[in-house]
């Protein structure tokens, strides 16, 4: 799905959870947009590339942000937090705007798979397994 939604290749989720303790990490990314926060975030941040950006908009995985400033004095990276809840209105139509436009995400509703309430405990283990591709949506009525 991925490949057809414009990916150029796709990498297993431990590369993205550096725990070798090194404060830097070969550069790998211009830019990083990150979810997931934690050691996730720390990664992104020790094997961004000179002068890169990364985005700061989620914590799925942990709020705790720990590294050193070595990426951002040696590499001149710049992190960015985004904020959904001070965001001025004005902005927020533009963004939902080229969301439903310009930048929507054609296949998306492809590899969609509906759960019960009852089932979501099996399938949100399969979730941090790693085992589930696509979205998967809680029916409530089922």
């Amino acid at each position: 799905m991925l490949i057809k939604m414009g990916a150029k290749n796709i990498i297993d989720r431990n590369e993205l959870d550096d725990k070798s303790g090194r404060p830097l990490v070969k550069g790998r990314w211009a830019g990083v947009i990150d979810t997931v926060g934690g050691n996730v975030l720390t990664t992104a941040i020790k094997s961004t590339k000179y002068s890169g950006s990364v985005t700061c908009c989620g914590n799925v995985a942990s709020n705790e942000f720990m590294t050193s400033v070595f990426p951002f004095i040696l590499r001149g990276i710049t992190l960015y937090g985004i904020d959904s809840v001070q965001c001025p209105m004005d902005l927020r139509l533009k963004v939902w705007n080229k969301i439903s436009n310009e930048w929507k995400i054609k296949n998306l509703n492809e590899n969609i798979d509906e759960v019960s309430l009852e089932d979501l405990d099996t399938k949100i283990d399969m979730i941090l397994k790693g085992q589930i591709k696509g979205r998967t949506i809680v029916n409530l009525c089922i």
